[in-house]
């Protein structure tokens, strides 16, 4: 309270000081008020939570142990063109590069047009092209590649059924300047609890010694199991029923412990000799003899190419190796190839290929071969990761290798789109708040839908060719997601017309027309997707003999046309059948040809009442193009059935699916994306406001 003495003023003032904000109580604002309402309302809802949390976070942690410590990766890595793009024109493979591009650039555009990037997600974009780019080259500094473990030796070893005697020949490939190190794994033969931890990649009898060792231990331990199980058993107290017991002294009975592996077979107890020969000259590079004490013997390899490891010995070794790592055989068929003199570089013929695993080293040299046989060869399918992998290995064997093969292609995606951002952005700077940014917008916006619309048509030029500009490609060749998305993508164009005209001759008044609309949207939404393809395929070129010299691709694209179109037909009449008549009746009145009532008033309404519905068509529709698989078309699905059908990734489908499941997830997330956002910018209303 203030008062002044000045006599001429007999007003008091009082001066009331605000009292200070106070913050909502935490349980009722905020992220602890949503859990406690929504997930610990009650104490049944509490119960239910921490146990479903529980479940998904058992589920993720195995998922993630599984994904690290198990899962092969080779089968997606080294088949990743082939997913890509089948087996597309080598020699026109910058099409689809440049495809990809455009895509990019367009649908930067579009989102300077239409939308704004935040600082955030652009950050975000930035932090993840950069990690592209950083991880495999720390992986590469920090991270060491595994070993691999050959047996060597005379001793030949049995377990059970198996029988396996070390090879005295392999051949391995390498790159010049790499070094090749052998020694002798003295610490891992020294019991069978240490040989039971080898963990890497090894040949067929070392993981046969692997394998017994581990048996033997895990016989000793279940035997060791059932005898106290037996002792807890007494005539005093019995915890067994009579079949338990019989079963049980029944297993132990079958229960059989050999001798120790390491020390019955005498594992790394006499020196091998090795020699280390040069696969085209056979020249030895290295030789000499390891010693049971473990010392190393190294050598720079001189050349890239093949390499021969001879070894022999009186008892039996394991050797671990490094510079010596599987590979996979590559068949291929090769044309004629000529310099600009016309010399020939390569001739025509069949060509093998050989890819290593660890790295995707690859050489064209000449398999080796002693007395006219081909020498064996360290190839995947013998030479497969043995046990649970570390998280180094994990990095050094998979992540880095995947990495440096979408790095490039991430990076030139992002600066296209960029480039399509920043471009636009200059027209369309700021959001309109002024007549002459509005004019600004309205042409970013008409460059965008230009762009949008020339992108199918460039899309298809691009990947098929035109004559004489480009020539056509073999569509017997597309495959992966390339025929995916270009099926995809013209069912998806070319169906949305169809499908609106249904639509409206299914609501004609003209009986001809409504009949038969009505009959083709029936009959279609009557039979499976895979009867039309087989019919596009199979019974068309029956009806006439001229349309089976049509590509399969483009056959298969008329059938999935023709059967999206009799479901966008039902969609679009469903949104006509929502529009109030007074719409139509107002149009008429205002002079409106009956053309002009259905094109600018009721049909656009209709449309943006059923964008949910037509984009969950198109989503089903991309989806459902992995049916034409059966039909001898290898897209995204096609091609994942000829991988694990090959020799190298046989037992790899979780791994297959599992990577292109994620492909299919996140073509239908961004359809399903953008739909949501074109919903929230007023256009899922019947009338814009």
């Amino acid at each position: 309270m203030a008062t002044t003495t000045d006599p001429r003023i007999t007003q008091t003032v009082v001066l009331y000081q605000e009292p200070p904000i106070k913050p909502p109580p935490m349980l009722t604002a905020g992220p602890l008020a949503w859990l406690r309402n929504n997930l610990f309302s009650s104490v049944m809802n509490s119960v239910l939570t921490v146990l479903v949390g529980a479940l998904i976070v058992a589920v993720i942690v195995s998922f993630i142990n599984w994904v690290i410590t198990q899962a092969n990766w080779y089968a997606v890595i080294f088949n990743m063109r082939q997913f890509m793009l089948g087996r597309y024109q080598a020699d026109a493979e910058w099409r689809v590069q440049l495809t990809m591009l455009l895509i990019a650039f367009t649908i930067g555009a579009a989102l300077a047009a239409w939308g704004r990037i935040t600082r955030f997600f652009a950050l975000i974009i930035v932090v993840i092209v950069a990690l592209a780019f950083v991880i495999p080259v720390a992986i590469r500094a920090v991270g060491v590649v595994p070993p691999t473990y050959l047996t060597a030796g005379s001793t030949e070893l049995q377990s059970g059924s198996s029988t396996e005697t070390p090879l005295p020949n392999v051949g391995f490939i390498g790159q010049a300047g790499e070094t090749v190190s052998l020694r002798l794994a003295t610490d891992l033969t020294t019991s069978d609890e240490a040989l039971r931890t080898l963990h890497s990649f090894g040949d067929v009898a070392a993981n046969l010694l692997r394998a017994s060792a581990e048996n033997r231990l895990t016989n000793i331990d279940r035997i060791a199991v059932i005898n106290a199980q037996l002792a807890e058993d007494t005539p005093n107290f019995r915890t067994l029923t009579a079949n338990q017991r019989a079963a049980l002294e029944t297993e132990l009975g079958r229960l059989v412990v050999p001798e120790p592996i390491a020390e019955t077979l005498a594992l790394n107890q006499t020196p091998i000799s090795y020699r280390v020969l040069r696969g085209t000259t056979f020249e030895p590079i290295l030789e000499g003899e390891l010693a049971p004490d473990g010392t190393a013997a190294t050598v720079t390899l001189p050349d890239s190419g093949w390499y021969i490891l001879e070894t022999t010995g009186d008892g039996m070794g394991l050797l671990e190796t490094h510079g010596i790592y599987p590979h996979l055989q590559r068949d291929f068929s090769r044309l004629e190839e000529l310099d600009e003199a016309g010399n020939v570089i390569n001739s025509a013929g069949r060509y093998q290929q050989y890819v290593r695993m660890t790295d995707g080293f690859i050489t064209e040299e000449i398999r080796p071969q002693i007395e006219g046989r081909d020498v064996p060869m360290m190839i995947i399918i013998d030479n497969q990761y043995r046990g649970d992998r570390t998280f180094n290995d994990y990095l050094v064997l998979y992540l880095g290798p995947f990495l440096d093969l979408i790095n490039e292609a991430l990076l030139w995606i992002v600066i296209a789109g960029a480039v399509g951002y920043i471009g636009l952005g200059l027209i369309n700077r700021f959001a309109p708040a002024s007549a002459k940014q509005r004019s600004s917008r309205a042409v970013a916006q008409r460059i965008a839908w230009w762009l949008l619309l020339a992108l199918p048509v460039l899309m298809f030029v691009l990947t098929y060719g035109l004559n004489p500009i480009l020539p056509l490609t073999d569509t017997r060749r597309w495959g992966g997601l390339l025929l995916t998305v270009m099926l995809s993508m013209v069912g998806i164009i070319a169906s949305f017309p169809l499908g609106v005209l249904l639509a409206l001759g299914r609501r004609s008044k003209l009986p001809v027309v409504r009949t038969a609309c009505t009959l083709y949207i029936e009959f279609v939404r009557g039979v499976p997707l895979i009867t039309v393809l087989f019919m596009a395929q199979l019974l068309v070129p029956l009806v006439n003999q001229d349309l089976a010299n049509v590509d399969n691709v483009f056959r298969a694209m008329v059938g999935i046309t023709l059967f999206s179109a009799a479901y966008l037909a039902e969609n679009v009449r469903g949104g006509l059948q929502a529009i109030p008549p007074g719409q139509e009746e107002a149009a008429k009145a205002l002079g409106l040809a009956g053309w002009q009532v259905t094109l600018f008033v009721t049909l656009p309404q209709a449309l943006r009442l059923v964008i949910p519905a037509l984009v969950g068509q198109f989503i089903s529709l991309f989806k459902d193009t992995s049916l034409v698989a059966i039909v001898g078309l290898v897209d995204l699905a096609g091609i994942s059935q000829a991988t694990v059908a090959q020799t190298e990734f046989l037992g790899l489908r979780r791994e297959v699916y599992i990577f292109i499941s994620i492909i299919y997830f996140a073509f239908c997330y961004i359809m399903a994306a953008l739909s949501r956002r074109l919903e929230a910018s007023g256009s899922g209303a019947a009338r814009r406001v």
